[in-house]
This record gives structure tokens, C-alpha cells and sequence, in this order.
């Protein structure tokens, strides 16, 4: 080889090891910046937030401690929680979730920052939805029939005071004034749970362990992840299949030892009627 060849051939090696480098170090990006909704653009609108992120296995915890302690810190005025789960599969794979119920103008800051937690850690958002409900007709409806009981309240209220009024007709105005204070508390109760849904907002964070090297955008590390997910599953199967089949063969084993007993075979000579067989 001449000079110029060897020092052509170093130079590309040289290249190749810097760049599996660059994929090998590459810190974790988001794979795209996930759509948001402002509050403010939709003020009859209660939303609700769900997050699936995917995270190194020994991430996940951490991860979900995470938002936890971030949730505790606002205060359970700002936000509080609902529930959380955290579980370890057979193949310690790694699944949790964190259930949250946040202040409606807090909740699309703490989903953005929420999602930057996961990215510093490895891991990325792989699905994100937004739900709504317009509760602004059910808060007209019910604006409106509190003020139609009111108005007939009013005339019904007059009615009664006016003298020579009827005792089958005060009976009558009374009956409806008593149903027109169940509508208009029952107006009331719909308003208020309206609001409270407006001013809260849940959140369902979902959290997806995998191995670490799954995540990477390095295509070497998705390869040597396959492998080592292939090799488990191998082991996996054939120690299944073993578990399976020792206690049989074992068992028939055993049979065969019982049936070789001097003893046994004698007993079946005699049960079935022929001649036991004579050591040789």
C-alpha cells in the first residue's frame, strides 16, 4: 500500500469513528413540538390532556416523580392528584401513569414542561390529545331558565298578594311556585358543576418503559437492541419449554424405574395371569 493509500484509508476510518460517535452522544431531542390549545381561545371549552411518553426503563420513576412533586408544589388549589400506578412487566418493561386534576390556565405550561422533563431524561412524547367539551350552551340553557323562574316567581309573587284570590287558584299558584324553585336550584347546581369542570382541567400522563438503546436515533444501538430482545425472548421460550416438559419426563421416569421393580412385575405376572419372569 502507498503512502497516499494509507493515509486515505486513515482518514475514512477516522471519519466513520467520529460519526458513530456523533449518533453515540447524540442527546435526546422531541421529535417534533406537540400542538397546544390556550384556554384563553376557547372560554366555554373544558379540556382534557393525555401524554404518552416513551422512557428508558430506569427512567420511568424518576420521571414520574417528577411531574408528582411538580404537581405537590403548586398546591392542591392548583393542582392535585388523582391517582398513580407503576408497574414492572415480565420482561421488566416498565409501565406507569399519573392521573392529575390542574388549574385550567396552568394546565398547557404544565404539559410543555412536563414533556421537556421526559426529553432531559432520554425518553420523547410519542402521542399527545386534547379533548374537549363546549360547555357554553349548557351554561346559557341553564342562565336562561334561572331567569325565566325568576320572572314567573315575580308574577306568581304579585298574583298571591292581590285580594279575593281563590283558595283553588292560590293552591294552583303555589304548587308552581314550589316547582319553579326546583328548577331554578336545579339551574343553579348545573352552573356550578359547569364551572368547577371549566376551572379544572385533567391530565392523564402514560409512561411507556423500554431499554434505553430502543430510543436512540443511533441505527447500531436499534440493532443491538433487537438482537438483545431477540436473545431474551429465545431464552425466554426455551426456559418456558423446559418448565413444561421436565415434570413429564421426569414422571415417566419415574414409571419406568416402578415398572422395572422385581416386585411390580411379578404383581402384573400374577394379576394378568402368566408366568413371572425369572432373573437371568
Amino acid at each position: 500500500m502507498t503512502w497516499s493509500g494509507w493515509n486515505t484509508g486513515k482518514f475514512l476510518g477516522l471519519t466513520l469513528l467520529l460519526a458513530l460517535a456523533g449518533c453515540s452522544e447524540k442527546a435526546p431531542e422531541a421529535p417534533y413540538e406537540a400542538p397546544s390549545v390556550s384556554p384563553k381561545s376557547a372560554p366555554g371549552v373544558a379540556f382534557t390532556y393525555y401524554y404518552d411518553f416513551l422512557l428508558p426503563n430506569t427512567a420511568v420513576a424518576s420521571i414520574q416523580e417528577q411531574h408528582a412533586s411538580a404537581c405537590e408544589k403548586l398546591g392542591p388549589a392548583r393542582c392535585r392528584i388523582k391517582g398513580l400506578e407503576f408497574r414492572v412487566g415480565r420482561g421488566e418493561d416498565t409501565r406507569a401513569s399519573l392521573d392529575l386534576l390542574l388549574d385550567r390556565d396552568l394546565a398547557r405550561s404544565f404539559g410543555k414542561e412536563g414533556v421537556a422533563a421526559v426529553v432531559q431524561a432520554g425518553g420523547q412524547l410519542s402521542s399527545q390529545t386534547i379533548t374537549g367539551e363546549d360547555l357554553a350552551p349548557k351554561l346559557a340553557q341553564a342562565a336562561q331558565a334561572a331567569a325565566e323562574a325568576e320572572a314567573r316567581l315575580i308574577e306568581i309573587d304579585q298574583r298571591l298578594k292581590q285580594p279575593g284570590l281563590g283558595d283553588r287558584e292560590r293552591t294552583q299558584l303555589q304548587e308552581e311556585a314550589s316547582t319553579l324553585r326546583r328548577d331554578k336550584s336545579n339551574a343553579k347546581v348545573n352552573t356550578s358543576d359547569a364551572q368547577v369542570q371549566l376551572a379544572s382541567t385533567p391530565m392523564h400522563l402514560h409512561y411507556q418503559g423500554i431499554a434505553a438503546l430502543a430510543i436512540s436515533d443511533n441505527p447500531f444501538a436499534g440493532a443491538i437492541e433487537a438482537m438483545m430482545s431477540s436473545g431474551r425472548m429465545m431464552v425466554w421460550t426455551v426456559l418456558l419449554g423446559l418448565g413444561t416438559a421436565v415434570p413429564w419426563i421426569l414422571l415417566l421416569l419415574a414409571c419406568l424405574l416402578v415398572w422395572r421393580l422385581p416386585s411390580v412385575r411379578r404383581l402384573i405376572a400374577i394379576v394378568s395371569g402368566t408366568k413371572p419372569p425369572t432373573k437371568e
